[in-house]
């Protein structure tokens, strides 16, 4: 391998990396703006929320990233802030995005028919 090939490899390795460092800082730094927390539905026969209490700062805006791990939909809601997701279909992520505005503790529920225990599909929202 010639001198000019090494160079150009080595540079486009280099490139390569720096883009991929700086995706990850970014995200890493967009994130880190909100309070995040990651949920998991699946139907309660299978585990149901995960986790199922979620702890969040009062008066902070927080980012909820729910993913159904299920073949079927879920649906998500927390009443006492009205926040509501009609649909979660089978392998999705969805962003819900609010500011709790007073503490204590709410109920969290799947709104969408998923199993014949889809009452028992709720979670606790504590807000501290």
């Amino acid at each position: 391998m010639k001198t000019n090939e090494r160079l150009a490899v080595f540079l486009i390795i280099l490139a390569t990396i720096g883009v991929l460092v700086g995706v990850f800082a970014i995200e890493k730094y967009r994130r880190g703006q909100l309070y995040t927390v990651q949920l998991t539905a699946r139907v309660p026969e299978n585990g149901n929320w995960y986790p199922r209490q979620i702890s969040v700062p009062a008066g902070e805006k927080v980012r909820i990233y729910i993913r159904n791990i299920e073949t079927i939909t879920h649906g998500f809601a927390i009443p006492d802030f009205e926040v509501a997701v009609k649909e979660i279909k089978a392998g999705e992520v969805v962003v819900v995005e609010f500011t709790p505005d007073k503490k204590g503790t709410f109920p969290f529920m799947c709104t969408v028919w998923c199993s014949d225990h889809h009452l028992d599909m709720t979670g606790e929202l504590i807000v501290e």
